[in-house]
C-alpha cells in the first residue's frame, strides 16, 4: 500500500489550523507522522488527518 506524505505546513493548511496544532496532535498521537533517516523534516501520513481520527479519543490509522 503506497501512503501519501504531507510536510507540517502542508498538513496545518489541509486541516486548516496552525503548525503548532500540527505539532500538538503529532505529540498527542492523533496522527501518524516520522522522520526519515538522517533528516529533521517530519512528514505525516496523509490518511491519519481524517475528521473522525482527529475529533475521536482514540485515533485509528
Amino acid at each position: 500500500m503506497e501512503y501519501e506524505y504531507l510536510s507540517r505546513k502542508s498538513a496545518a493548511d489541509f486541516c486548516k489550523v496552525s503548525i503548532r496544532t500540527i505539532d500538538r496532535w503529532i505529540v498527542d498521537g492523533r496522527i501518524d507522522s516520522f522522520k526519515p533517516d538522517g533528516c529533521s523534516r517530519v512528514l505525516i501520513i496523509k490518511d491519519s488527518l481524517s475528521r473522525e481520527n482527529l475529533s475521536s479519543p482514540k485515533p485509528k490509522y
